[in-house]
């Protein structure tokens, strides 16, 4: 009789707890803060285990420019910064939402970090215009427009340049007629995923880490 029972809540949990200590000790605080504004505000940040892999990454793809929608208050950014090897010299952070930059400004972030972040609230799409040249980018959030900031960065990115697509797999219902034929996002997912199939402009993977990240490098 086994004497214990793997699921995939278990598999999750044991996932999202940093289980191989790639947090610093320096840097404890800071993550406990972080996971407590996401269980208490109840907010859809990166997952930890997604997290974790893009720390790891960060010194393989050694991105000069950052850029991110959807930041919230900066769970992402963590990861992005806690893996960076000094190569990173910008990252823009945008949020829409008005009552997460004091939470933001609130958190024990590094002084060194704070001089790299730009912290937006504002429309992604406004920052992004600007902007000449993105080495690395996590689109997160309205799923109606992933694919439009995946365009866009067809022109700001050189070769080898990333694009990290987080909840590209929506739960499998964009490959189901019966569901996105009447449910939007799971319609916006099935262009997403068309377009990479069909474009020349990205070699690409899914990784099924929770809800699945797309990872694409620019050809």
């Amino acid at each position: 009789m086994r004497d214990y029972e793997l699921n995939y809540n278990t598999l999750f949990e044991f996932s999202n707890s940093d289980p191989y200590g790639n947090v610093e000790e320096s840097l404890s605080q800071l993550f406990e803060e972080l996971n407590h504004h996401k269980s208490y505000l109840n907010f859809p940040a990166i997952h930890n285990d997604i997290g974790s892999f893009i720390q790891v990454m960060m010194g393989m793809w050694k991105p000069k420019v950052v850029f991110e929608m959807g930041s919230g208050y900066g769970h992402s950014a963590f990861w992005f910064l806690s893996g960076n090897d000094n190569s990173l010299e910008k990252i823009y952070l945008t949020e829409r939402r008005s009552d997460l930059k004091e939470v933001f400004e609130s958190l024990p972030w590094p002084k060194e970090w704070m001089d790299k972040i730009g912290y937006h609230q504002a429309d992604a799409f406004d920052v992004l215009k600007p902007i000449d040249h993105v080495d690395l980018a996590l689109i997160d959030g309205v799923k109606a427009d992933y694919l439009k900031f995946l365009k866009i960065f067809e022109n700001k990115m050189m070769k080898n340049g990333i694009v990290l697509i987080d909840n590209s797999y929506w739960r499998g219902s964009f490959l189901d007629e019966k569901i996105y034929s009447k449910k939007a996002s799971a319609q916006n997912i099935k262009e997403l995923h068309d377009y990479i199939k069909l474009t020349n402009q990205w070699s690409a993977t899914f990784i099924p880490y929770q809800d699945g990240l797309t990872v694409l490098k620019k050809l």
